[in-house]
């Protein structure tokens, strides 16, 4: 794996061309000159919000603002923040609808965004003009992970009931960068239609295709490794992992590259994106823990916001992540937060050279964690991540889980107790490892935990998830 350097960067751009000829990637650009595409943008998507866009036409007139007040980033300020029940109540008044339909405005694409309190998916549109902006923005993404024309990719996305954008962006970035890819069709099976593949297929499908990516998430990639090595696979052709869907620590990226090492893979590079449906793609590492790349800035603007206020955060500074879209035609989303807390710094990334701002912030070993796992527990405010890191950390700890339940299931008002699930290592000695946990959890909260040794499936089932669940709050409503 070439080191992220600028000259390194640069020597493998120039080798590719569906890379070198991309002069107007905004990402090579100055700060100051993103911020004047960034600012060209908007004012001309605030120009279309406010004749075609339903919600924020009518919020524009109930707030008395025009769309020439909205000409900057500065500006976005004026606006309130756009909360996730405003686009769940009724995601069709979040679309433009010009009075003419031109080619560009034709509905080309809907997938949903998944993960809400409801449970509800709620349909993001996207337009052919969207489409082909999405493609662009791929390859860009592609560019920024080191990923090349030749590789194969293995799509181990689930291949579910609802349109979600991990298994489909993982076709369109193959299909921009013109790389071979190879469908595993895992997932839940659809017993009318009987398409889908177990583990066991995808495992031979990507050995016999000789897949050099594998892009996927990370916890099921992680299970996916783990049982092609018990077999003993040639996995020697893997050179990149491009894992989304939830953090991937240090120790679960040195476990994940040992595996792989075992199967004669060598020098392999895990990028764990930060992916989002309101972004309609995912922002990568150009190195390990680097931050992640806003890989299309002429298209979405994150800031930092103080989540009651408004108020946009100092760079650097941690707060809740909001979006802004800059040139969409479907779907439109000003300031509207994502859910997440994190910190961006909008220079040139000191690895790869890049401007257009990144996610820096690491929480737990990620770049934004969600703010409704932020937990109370025995009257104390915990943040999972904290623990997320430490248990993933913990040499002989293959899988876990974190439980938060009652001493009395069956009294809400009985005392919070905090539960360890863990999975551990063949031969490993369980009870110094439970010690371990322990400790290390005492450590991290400040709370003792009970803990539990249960086999792999107790905690994650392949068969029945589509990523692991590392946080369970199993205490009864209080009446």
């Amino acid at each position: 794996m070439l080191e992220t350097t600028p000259e390194n960067v640069k020597g493998f751009r120039d080798k590719w061309d569906v890379y070198r000829e991309d002069e107007d990637n905004p990402c090579w650009k100055s700060p100051d000159e993103v911020i004047d595409i960034q600012n060209s943008n908007l004012a001309q998507q605030m120009e279309l919000v406010a004749k075609y866009h339903p919600y924020y036409k009518k919020l524009f007139a109930d707030k008395g603002i025009e769309a020439g007040d909205i000409r900057t980033l500065e500006d976005l300020e004026k606006l309130p923040l756009t909360q996730k029940l405003d686009y769940m109540q009724n995601a069709m008044d979040f679309r433009l609808a010009p009075e003419q339909i031109t080619p560009r405005d034709i509905l080309y694409e809907v997938t949903y965004t998944t993960g809400t309190t409801t449970g509800k998916p709620t349909p993001f549109f996207n337009t052919t003009h969207d489409m082909f902006a999405t493609a662009l923005q791929m390859r860009r993404m592609c560019e920024i992970a080191w990923m090349t024309p030749q590789e194969v990719v293995l799509n181990l996305f689930p291949f579910g009931v609802v349109p979600h954008i991990g298994f489909y962006r993982t076709i369109w970035y193959s299909a921009a960068v013109g790389m071979r890819l190879v469908f595993a069709l895992t997932g839940s099976g659809f017993p009318e239609f009987p398409v889908h593949n177990s583990m066991q297929k995808a495992i031979e499908m990507a050995e016999n295709a000789k897949a050099t990516l594998i892009s996927g998430i990370g916890s099921y990639e992680r299970r996916f490794f783990m049982e092609a090595q018990k077999q003993g696979r040639d996995f020697s052709s893997i050179r990149i992992v491009l894992a989304l869907g939830e953090a991937v620590p240090q120790g679960m990226r040195d476990d994940i590259r040992e595996r792989l090492a075992d199967m004669g893979a060598e020098d392999v590079f895990i990028s764990n994106a930060f992916g989002f449906t309101e972004m309609q793609g995912a922002m990568p590492e150009c190195t390990q823990f680097g931050g992640c790349h806003n890989s299309s800035p002429d298209l979405y603007f994150l800031e930092i916001v103080d989540g009651e206020t408004g108020k946009r955060k100092p760079e650097g500074e941690v707060g809740m992540v909001a979006v802004t879209h800059l040139n969409r035609r479907g779907t439109v989303l000003l300031r509207y937060l994502l859910g997440d807390i994190g910190a961006i710094e909008y220079g040139v990334c000191p690895h790869c050279g890049r401007s257009g701002g990144r996610l820096v912030i690491k929480a737990g070993s990620t770049y934004a964690t969600r703010t409704k796992e932020l937990i109370k527990v025995k009257g104390t405010l915990i943040n999972p991540e904290i623990l997320k890191n430490e248990l993933s950390n913990t040499d002989g700890v293959i899988e876990y889980q974190i439980v938060i339940t009652k001493k009395d299931p069956e009294d809400p008002y009985s005392l919070d107790e905090l539960m360890v699930k863990i999975a551990a290592a063949e031969g490993h000695d369980t009870g110094a490892l439970e010690k371990e946990v322990v400790d290390k959890v005492r450590m991290a909260v400040e709370m003792t935990p009970k803990v539990e040794l249960v086999s792999m499936a107790d905690i994650f089932d392949v068969n029945t998830s589509l990523k692991a669940q590392r946080v369970v709050d199993s205490r009864p409503a209080e009446n």
